[in-house]
């Protein structure tokens, strides 16, 4: 029987330390080394795509749209680090305005395809012409929407659906795949940042600057199971709800 202090590594069966349980623990180690893949990754594209353009004799749109796909990501990742730095430190302060949430939904689903955007995905969006205004900050609820598309289409299988639903007191952004779902102990900790997640690909930071965003709009971020049909998996997705209160 392991120690209290002795956790077991989800991914290699090895016990580890306590300590790397720990958020200080994985800021230090894994988070930064995460992050460094993060920011070599596309610069190394961009690198590349760089020097076959100069010593290209025609026009490449093709490398110019790669080149473009990676620039995208590090801003996006220069944008998170931003934001996190704010929400930690409590310092975020919204300006708040009346926003139109059909464009806004459009936006964010082109810059979730322009960044995360697969050829094997189909992003759809059910969103009726007519929508109520909220009172919100559109430039961090624009970040919010595009992050947990981008999410839905790293995961799905084939699908991601993005519908805006109003209800009684709120107006509700739904977005689900067809991916494996989220399990129990992904869910718990879904609002946590610098957190051990073995499976994790990224920083892990986007639904929980999600969760965090819509908080200090009065709302509020929950899942449910996708009603999509089940993806290449066999299993149900999951659907992320935004809900935001309605402007009087």
């Amino acid at each position: 029987m392991c120690p209290a202090s002795t956790a077991i590594d989800a991914r290699s069966g090895v016990q580890v330390d306590g300590a790397e349980q720990d958020p200080s623990f994985y800021l230090r180690t894994q988070f930064l080394r995460r992050l460094a893949h993060d920011i070599a990754s596309p610069t190394g594209v961009t690198r590349t795509v760089l020097e076959e353009l100069a010593a290209a004799s025609e026009p490449r749109p093709e490398l110019v749209a790669m080149a473009r796909r990676s620039l995208k990501r590090l801003i996006r990742l220069s944008e998170h680090l931003a934001l996190v730095s704010e929400l930690e430190a409590r310092t975020i302060e919204p300006e708040m305005a009346l926003v139109d949430l059909h464009a806004l939904c459009k936006q964010a689903l082109d810059d979730a395809l322009a960044i995360d955007g697969r050829k094997d995905v189909v992003a759809s969006s059910e969103l009726p012409d007519a929508l109520p205004r909220v009172r919100a900050d559109g430039r961090l609820l624009v970040v919010v929407v595009r992050e947990v598309l981008g999410n839905g289409l790293r995961l799905a299988s084939s699908r991601v659906a993005l519908a805006v639903e109003v209800a009684e007191r709120a107006i509700v952004v739904r977005v689900e795949d067809d991916g494996p779902g989220l399990s129990e102990d992904d869910r718990a900790t879904l609002g946590q940042r610098f957190v051990r997640r073995p499976l994790q690909r990224g920083l892990g930071l986007s639904m929980s600057m999600a969760l965090d965003i819509v908080r200090v709009h009065g709302g509020t971020l929950t899942v449910e199971e996708s009603r999509l049909p089940p993806g290449r998996r066999g299993t149900r997705g999951a659907a992320i709800l935004l809900a935001l209160p309605l402007s009087s």
